[in-house]
């Protein structure tokens, strides 16, 4: 069965895929706004903490001499905050940002810092970054200060992200499992489709289960395979009841055939009567293809020696045939099956050529009987149709073509059975080469 060529994710896998994009998404957008809205400020308590150090620093400082002034900014210094104090305004470091946020929040905390100029900023932006700013006292010296221990900038560790992922994918693989389960009817339905068509003996209906819509497909699929065998059994019943019916009519033509004397006419209804026979039974033969994949078992068969013998019958016809090949190769296959196939294409050759020739050449993988003859052949046109059942190339072939035109049909539904490939095309002598590939699995 010839599939249209697919991505290999299923649609499980594709929801899958969608739901992990769309978590990855609003997960990287919100942790990007919030940080970006958070990014390097404190936590409200620090920075009320913070306020509280530089309003206490500022007054104590302010009381001191200008000589004690820098002895007491160095006893305000503690394991959080290091405080000094400058007569000007010192060169601060290099900052970015400048904080804003913090600084709104140490003013909005203590609003006697308004007036005194307060200016915060980050240094070493990342993630060891401290900071450090500056304020003005009254008579127009400056203390500075900075925190003796760094705040996290944006935290993109793998332990976060894993940690904020952790129930996204708790979701998404719940997601996932019920979303299988309601598809598993989907999933029963392609099995099923696969099967119609294959010469499956009985029907075997879909569980209805699922949702309501899916419920709906599967018993309307049930139904249109019921109707499907029920149409290709009753066909099948009927054609092989005319086929056999057709025998005990045209024995009795044969049996009357002897009483005419006149012997040319004798012959004419003797050559009537044996192409009707060979109409019935190759259409009698395709009938049965269509069943013979389910009801014939693989079976180790010698293939060498099938294709010998069938080239030996011909010898002993008085034809030209001939086999190249291995004297022995086994290979698990359906033997009638294959061996109608292989008698059709011989009797074509013999019926179309003078000289045949059987070749079966095998891998490690697979084999490949070829049957070539030196007739007129097939145009390369019309090989595709020649496969076709019920097709005959009169301009190609002669007119007096017997059967209904199923061989090469039944060979190909032989082959097709084996899972193997057929392929039509002209042979080293000149006529018809036909190769079946057969897998050894």
């Amino acid at each position: 069965m010839t599939r249209t060529p697919h991505l290999a994710l299923g649609l499980v896998g594709r929801i899958f895929a969608i739901l992990l994009l769309a978590v990855l998404v609003e997960y990287g957008a919100s942790t990007f706004l919030y940080e970006r809205a958070s990014q390097f400020s404190v936590r409200q308590d620090e920075s009320h903490r913070l306020a509280e150090h530089l309003v206490i620093a500022g007054k104590l400082i302010e009381e001191e001499a200008a000589e004690r002034r820098a002895a007491a900014a160095a006893e305000l210094t503690t394991t959080r905050y290091a405080i000094a104090w400058h007569a000007t305004l010192p060169k601060l470091p290099a900052v970015a940002p400048s904080l804003d946020n913090l600084t709104r929040q140490i003013v909005d905390w203590e609003p006697e810092l308004a007036r005194r100029d307060v200016r915060v900023g980050l240094t070493s932006p990342g993630r060891d970054g401290f900071i450090t700013g500056a304020l003005r006292l009254a008579d127009g010296s400056w203390i500075t200060f900075r925190t003796r221990q760094p705040v996290a900038a944006l935290d993109m560790a793998v332990g976060r992200i894993l940690l904020a992922l952790t129930p996204a994918v708790a979701l998404i693989l719940l997601g996932g499992l019920l979303l299988r389960h309601t598809l598993r009817p989907m999933r029963d339905l392609q099995r099923a489709a696969d099967r119609v068509g294959h010469g499956a003996v009985e029907v075997e209906p879909v569980p209805e289960r699922g949702p309501g819509e899916v419920r709906d497909v599967v018993i309307a699929f049930n139904a249109m395979q019921a109707r499907i065998h029920r149409l290709i059994a009753d066909r099948t019943q009927a054609l092989a009841a005319v086929g056999h019916d057709f025998r005990t009519p045209l024995a009795r033509l044969s049996l009357r055939a002897d009483a005419i004397p006149d012997a040319d006419l004798r012959d004419a209804i003797r050559h009537d009567v044996v192409e009707m026979d060979q109409m019935v039974t190759s259409l009698l033969a395709y009938l049965r293809g269509e069943d013979a994949s389910e009801t014939e078992a693989l079976a180790a068969t010698d293939v060498a020696v099938m294709c010998a013998t069938l080239v030996d019958d011909v010898c002993d016809q008085g034809g030209e045939a001939r086999y190249d090949g291995p004297d022995h190769c086994e290979v698990a296959v359906r033997r009638g099956m294959l061996k109608r196939a292989l008698t059709n294409l011989i009797d074509n050759a013999q019926h179309y050529g003078t000289k045949i020739e059987v070749t079966l050449a095998e891998t490690p993988d697979a084999i490949a009987i070829t049957v070539a003859d030196d007739g007129p052949g097939i145009p390369a046109a019309d090989r595709d149709r020649a496969l076709q059942p019920f097709v005959r190339l009169d301009p190609a072939r002669a007119r007096d073509t017997q059967g209904f035109g199923l061989g090469l049909a039944i060979v190909q539904r032989a082959v097709a059975a084996h899972e193997g490939t057929l392929t039509l095309d002209t042979a080293p002598l000149g006529g018809l080469e036909v190769r079946i590939t057969l897998p050894r699995s």
